[in-house]
């Protein structure tokens, strides 16, 4: 009883340790894009419109009804740390999970707590991404009570499919096994199982109805097998490298070349040999564990391949903790090779999360130094620079300005050249493929002074141009803009902003 309370309090101390490490860079971590995004859907959109976009945002639904109350209720630009401290919570509580309940022992256990993923990708980059471990980890402990509460089970696989895409395969395998063994292996009557197997049919269909159409709705998300064999390449490469040294933080020039490559070689050999393990000592959760990260990579081969963030590799990451915390309750262990034991497989996957901790120390030092979006500076730039009503501010790129927009909370409005109105949240149509050349913003000018657009003929007009415009394509300066104002470097590099002031 002792050394029961002796570690609860360990526990509770080293999670206590990691929560304040955490909430230091989530207090100076900057909202982004697709931060912004998810919350200005939830601000904006009544629940049936929530329903209705969701098939073009390409994502399901969980997650932006756990926000919705606090956008709906809270205001100013402070009311997004809410959503924030929602998905550093998630985090805190799911490292306490492992601490107290997994079946690790101590140095897995802080390998994964302080590894890329939980010291900066889930609890400060709040994303739907975020609330995943919690939830897989409640179902792990749940995992070998799942008969006894059949009900709470089937509600963790719906939470877990309904939160992201990629985890649809995950909750499909465990749901079917679960109940094809109910039913044909233990000969349990349906009858007594009628409520669990409808919450989780229902609960996967949910997903299909809410994103059966992303594909022909969201112009950067389509099923695209022509290059099918460098996608994959691209894809397994990017699965391999992100995590370990995630190409998107430039500013500082912090980065680990030759680390990398020694992380990447022996994390894809950790992988190999993780499935061997699995296949010799238990074949179901082998298939389980195989098939759903194979399920995501397909998602990523033939549908939004452009990039391979760091929290999405955690997510396939979290399937491998369930995997072991689930097949380490169990104390025997076939004969296959000799090391194939609980000490040895706690060392290999605390080497697996260990090689990610520079990336992890990495982003966290540079959010405290830099920012990670230029959008707030930039907001800030316009409130206090350019006063009165009398001004439009035009962009030709909404998915990198719906930040700006959050921050500027509609003070001042970002008029979107495409979809001509203020932007509130993205809607990923193929307008957005339609930018303005140097000479194009000139001339967009002009039509729309013919067109007897009312705000172009009396308000003084700015452009505001990410930096992925000016940079990736050749924008070197609009004809007939002066710049006046230029974002400080990010973490997020695409991310910066140039204010352009109209001459003509």
């Amino acid at each position: 009883m002792e050394q029961t309370k002796k570690n609860l309090l360990i526990n509770i101390l080293c999670t206590t340790i990691y929560a304040l490490i955490t909430l230091v860079v989530v207090l100076h971590h900057e909202i982004w894009a697709d931060e912004a995004q998810a919350w200005m859907i939830a601000k904006s959109l009544p629940l049936t419109g929530l329903f209705k976009h969701l098939v073009n945002e390409g994502h399901p639904s969980f997650f932006y009804l756990l926000i919705m109350p606090f956008a709906k209720l809270l205001k100013g630009t402070e009311a997004i740390l809410s959503m924030q401290i929602l998905c550093w919570f998630s985090s805190v509580f799911s490292v306490f999970l492992i601490f107290q309940f997994s079946s690790f022992n101590r140095l897995a256990k802080f390998a994964i707590a302080f590894s890329a993923g939980f010291l900066y990708f889930f609890p400060v980059i709040a994303r739907s991404y975020s609330i995943l471990p919690l939830l897989v980890f409640l179902l792990a402990i749940f995992y070998p009570k799942a008969k006894d509460r059949p009900v709470l089970y089937s509600i963790l696989l719906i939470l877990i499919a309904n939160t992201h895409i990629i985890m649809f395969g995950f909750a499909s395998l465990l749901g079917f096994l679960f109940f094809y063994e109910s039913f044909i292996k233990d000969k349990i009557n349906i009858k007594n199982y009628i409520i669990p197997l409808s919450i989780w049919i229902l609960g996967l269909l949910a997903v299909i109805l809410q994103l059966h159409s992303t594909t022909s709705s969201n112009v950067f998300i389509s099923l695209d097998f022509s290059n099918i064999v460098a996608n994959t390449v691209k894809v397994v490469s990017q699965f391999f490298i992100n995590g370990y040294d995630n190409q998107y933080a430039d500013t500082g020039k912090i980065i680990f070349p030759m680390f990398g490559v020694f992380a990447i070689l022996v994390s894809f050999l950790l992988y190999i040999w993780f499935f061997v393990i699995l296949f010799v000592n238990d074949k179901k959760i082998f298939f389980v564990t195989f098939l759903s990260i194979f399920f995501q990579l397909v998602i990523y081969i033939v549908g939004y391949n452009h990039w391979i963030f760091a929290n999405r590799i955690f997510c396939a990451h979290i399937i491998l903790i369930f995997a072991f915390w689930v097949m380490l309750k169990n104390n025997e262990f076939k004969n296959l090779p000799k090391i194939n034991n609980k000490k040895f497989i706690n060392i290999t996957i605390a080497v697996l999360f260990l090689l990610t901790i520079l990336n992890g120390i990495r982003y966290s030092v540079l959010d405290c130094l830099y920012s990670y979006s230029g959008a707030k500076e930039t907001a800030e730039f316009i409130q206090k620079n350019i006063q009165g009503k009398d001004t439009l501010f035009i962009t030709d790129n909404e998915p990198y300005c719906v930040a700006l927009a959050y921050y500027l909370q509609g003070k001042k409005g970002i008029y979107s050249a495409i979809h001509q109105k203020d932007i509130t949240y993205i809607v990923w149509d193929e307008n957005l493929y339609h930018m303005l050349s140097d000479g194009g913003w000139d001339e967009y000018v002009k039509f729309m002074r013919q067109e007897r657009n009312e705000d172009f003929l009396t308000k003084k007009i700015y452009a505001v141009i990410p930096t992925f415009n000016k940079y990736s394509l050749n924008i070197a300066h609009p004809k007939n803009y002066k710049l006046i104002f230029e974002s400080k470097p990010s973490i997020l590099k695409f991310e910066g902003f140039s204010i352009y002031e109209y001459q003509g």
